[in-house]
């Protein structure tokens, strides 16, 4: 496999999760994943010796890397420069991370080598989610560093249920759309969905449980494909009303998060409305939310300090409704890529996991700040470079 030591580093990226992370200014990070994404940047861009490609989605994710820099500028008076600096590293990591889209659609790897490391990734995610179930199912331990407590939950190498579950969804879609003539690689992929699965509900998250149901439902309908939908969306109920429920954390009917959520949004609304055009600027809401003692970094460290729990209303309170609207027109964007996959013959399973697992992101980003997580961002980023490498073979 060409480039197999980088698609392995990146592999590593994934698994590693949040165990590997050193701080950075004003609350940002850089983990191994970050390292894993530039170093595949590096080496694509040094490998290179064709005509660079000008992929179909370069307008709306240069439209939005524009706007975060606008956000920024913006403020540049009302904050301190370090503030300033802090939210410039967010914006370089993501357009870093939509970089890699560029790298997807070329010839550094082909799209079916992308998908079998998405795949490798999401398997030994979940395996390493589960060893983490057994024998170390209590992180609260570690709140004086900022994690939240989650107890007698699956959180991974992420340290967080709900990131965890949302990577293990877009794991289980995309295998369920991987189809191989090998009778190998058909028992690793039933091995690979059984695991996965697994680990998926013991996350006990809610907004992971719903991203899942959207995807498979929305896949089972593009492929025809009822009879295994209904089948895995049985054994799923039948598996969740069977999970203990134990504890607040196992309990699916609890309010705390829910409430949360709520204070969250009327936050990020009072934030939007303040400043409607260009908002706070990207990503300086870890200052904002502490000038207004939203949170108190003073005892313990705030890990989501610099989010809200909803993406869009994030992208409202950091970029206004301008990013909100040229953010927008990059989902679309997104979604028209996988509909020009599934026009295609060859390309329909493909345009239809593609379709499923933005459908999916999108719905959990209702709940969790995910489309801004880097390993969503990844994920995301990698398989749409891969199905427009693959589209452009067909047209």
């Amino acid at each position: 496999m060409k480039n197999l030591f980088v698609l392995l580093f990146l592999v590593a990226g994934f698994a590693v999760g949040q165990v590997v992370s050193l701080p950075l200014a004003a609350g940002a990070r850089i983990t191994l994943l970050d390292v894993a994404v530039v170093t595949v940047l590096i080496v694509a861009a040094v490998r290179s010796t064709k005509k660079r490609i000008i992929p179909s989605l370069w307008a709306p994710v240069m439209a939005f890397f524009g706007v975060t820099l606008l956000s920024l500028a913006g403020t540049y008076t009302d904050v301190p420069l370090y503030v300033t600096g802090g939210g410039l590293l967010y914006v370089l990591r993501w357009i870093t991370y939509a970089a890699l889209y560029w790298v997807a659609v070329g010839k550094f790897a082909t799209a079916r080598n992308w998908n079998i490391t998405l795949i490798l990734a999401g398997v030994i995610m979940a395996i390493g989610g589960l060893i983490q179930y057994a024998w170390y199912p209590d992180l609260r331990n570690l709140y004086y560093l900022g994690w939240d407590p989650h107890y007698q939950r699956l959180f991974g190498t992420l340290f967080d249920p709900n990131f965890m579950g949302i990577l293990l969804t877009l794991s289980l879609v995309t295998m369920l759309g991987w189809e191989e003539k090998s009778i190998k690689l058909r028992l690793f992929k039933a091995a690979g969905i059984t695991v996965v699965l697994s680990a998926l509900l013991l996350t006990y998250s809610r907004s992971s449980f719903i991203a899942f149901l959207t995807g498979i439902i929305l896949w089972g309908i593009l492929m025809h494909k009822k009879m295994l939908t209904g089948i895995i969306i049985f054994i799923m109920a039948v598996s969740v009303v069977a999970l203990p429920s134990t504890g607040e954390g196992r309990n699916l009917m609890r309010t705390v998060s829910t409430f949360a959520r709520i204070g969250s949004a009327e936050r990020a609304l009072t934030l939007i409305r303040e400043k409607p055009l260009l908002g706070h600027g990207f990503n300086l809401l870890r200052y904002v939310a502490a000038e207004r003692s939203w949170i108190d970094e003073g005892s313990v460290p705030s890990r989501a300090g610099a989010g809200l729990d909803t993406s869009l209303l994030f992208v409202g309170a950091t970029t206004g409704v301008v990013g909100m609207l040229v953010y927008g027109w990059l989902l679309v964007s997104l979604v028209l890529l996988g509909i020009r996959a599934y026009a295609h013959k060859p390309l329909r399973a493909q345009g239809a996991v593609f379709i499923s697992l933005i459908a999916a992101i999108v719905v959990h980003s209702l709940f969790i700040n995910s489309l801004f997580y880097p390993w969503v961002m990844a994920w995301m980023w990698l398989a749409a470079g891969a199905l427009e490498q693959e589209i452009t073979v067909y047209t």
